[in-house]
């Protein structure tokens, strides 16, 4: 005899044993005020009859808690295990969320998957809200969580007046680091980035030019690639006459510092390297990091109270949190006599060579 899975009861079969309609289930397992008390006990009874949920209707319904946070992020697994923000993000937003009584939904995705999450999550309840993190030009999250009337936050300046954000002030970090360079007799100096398209990417690369004009110090862009043979040395020959670098990704300066003496450049002496990012990585590369620690806690804190506002139903206002702060370690050094030194062209060389 071939075993066959039982149907599911579904959100539609709670509403008929209950004689009311689907949207009147939602509304009570959301908590929302157009349901009445009884209505909401009777809508409860038959998801326990039907075996739906029961617990996590219980909690909804009498206002216990129980709720969870939605954090899907479209990043693959070896991405995500390196990169140190994240999991001073999940740090951060541990205690907050038992705080409240509520859990954290993780999940990482394909970037063309995130819609289906979304909209599965939501639709069955799983979560009470979202929050955004690696916000993108024109991405559709933003319209996604409006259509599902789903509470979510982002991290990240202000992209949507619907969507309330949580941003680091950041507007004095870049002159903070550029006159660090600066004083340090640095003139030409490049931002790298890993995330060309994300959000806050262009408004970074606004602040470090206006920083760098106002400072004297004349400012490039680099983007990293990961597909290179050896992404380190790929960067270092289109630096020019570079002598300090920003990076965006702790994690990716850790590499620059450690493998640039393999292929000819010495770290601090010919180039300074300094992380827009500070975590543990920073301290333990030779040399340390010069890094600008953010306040990721703080941020998650942040996000969370928001977020616990929404879904009670009240109004929430975007967020600025404290500045960034540089810690200078050993990574940065006075500018090289010679900086163009480590990036000379090897045929241009041979033809002057006597």
């Amino acid at each position: 005899m071939t075993a066959t899975s039982p149907k599911r009861v579904t959100i539609s079969d709670v509403a008929r044993r209950a004689g009311v309609s689907p949207s009147a289930v939602s509304h009570a397992f959301n908590g929302r005020p157009n349901v009445s008390e009884t209505t909401a006990a009777r809508i409860r009874a038959a998801a326990d009859e039907l075996n739906w949920r029961p617990n996590y209707a219980s909690r909804k319904v009498s206002g216990q808690g129980g709720r969870s946070l939605g954090l899907v992020i479209a990043r693959s697994r070896d991405t995500f295990g390196r990169d140190p923000f994240f999991m001073r993000l999940l740090a951060g937003l541990t205690e907050p969320l038992a705080d409240l009584g509520w859990s954290l939904s993780l999940t990482l995705v394909q970037a063309d998957e995130e819609e289906q999450v979304y909209r599965q999550w939501w639709g069955e309840q799983r979560v009470d809200a979202f929050l955004l993190v690696d916000v993108r030009h024109d991405d559709p999250r933003l319209p996604l969580v409006e259509q599902l009337g789903a509470p979510a936050v982002l991290l990240g300046a202000p992209v949507d007046d619907a969507v309330p954000a949580v941003t680091v002030a950041d507007e004095s970090a870049f002159a903070t680091v550029l006159e660090h360079l600066g004083g340090l007799g640095h003139r030409r100096v490049a931002r790298v980035t890993d995330a060309p398209g994300l959000a806050h990417t262009r408004a970074r690369d606004q602040r470090f030019s206006h920083a760098g004009a106002q400072q004297g110090i004349a400012t490039s862009f680099a983007a990293w690639d990961p597909t290179a043979d050896d992404p380190v040395a790929e960067l270092l020959a289109r630096l020019g006459g570079v002598t300090a670098i920003v990076v965006d990704s702790e994690s990716i300066a850790a590499q620059i510092v450690a493998h640039a003496p393999e292929v000819g450049v010495q770290v601090p002496a010919q180039l300074s390297v300094v992380a827009w990012e500070d975590s543990w990585v920073s301290s333990l590369v030779r040399p340390r990091l010069t890094a600008l620690d953010a306040p990721v806690e703080e941020s998650a804190r942040t996000a969370v109270a928001l977020l616990e506002r929404l879904v009670r139903g009240e109004a929430a206002e975007s967020q600025t949190v404290s500045g960034r702060r540089l810690v200078v370690r050993d990574s940065t050094a006075p500018a090289p006599r010679s900086p163009s030194q480590h990036h000379r062209d090897p045929d241009r060389d041979s033809e002057e060579a006597p």
